[in-house]
């Protein structure tokens, strides 16, 4: 189960609590695309404090919304290492 805080303040952010995996990924994907839209010049937060796990198409989206600019926020150390992980793959890919 994934919980999807959106909060509009400045700046926008979604504060995540659960697990990025299953179905849960497209309604992240969901949530975030329409947040995108609504704020399209700003840099959304994205807060991973809750995040317990993340599957292989969780880690998708989530490089896929760090190529798009998000700022993960937050992050401890199993998605801190994801991140990294996403981050240098993103470098040598070009």
């Amino acid at each position: 189960m994934l919980k999807i805080e959106e909060k509009r303040d400045q700046p926008p952010t979604l504060s995540l609590s659960g697990k990025v995996s299953g179905p849960w990924v497209g309604e992240l994907q969901r949530v975030w695309t329409a947040l995108c839209g609504e704020h399209p010049k700003e840099k959304i937060k994205v807060d991973l404090a809750q995040v317990v796990f993340v599957d292989s198409k969780g880690k998708e989206l989530l490089g896929s919304m760090l190529d798009e600019g998000a700022e993960f926020v937050n992050t401890k150390l199993l998605t801190g290492y994801i991140l990294d992980e996403l981050k240098s793959s993103r470098i040598h890919r070009g």
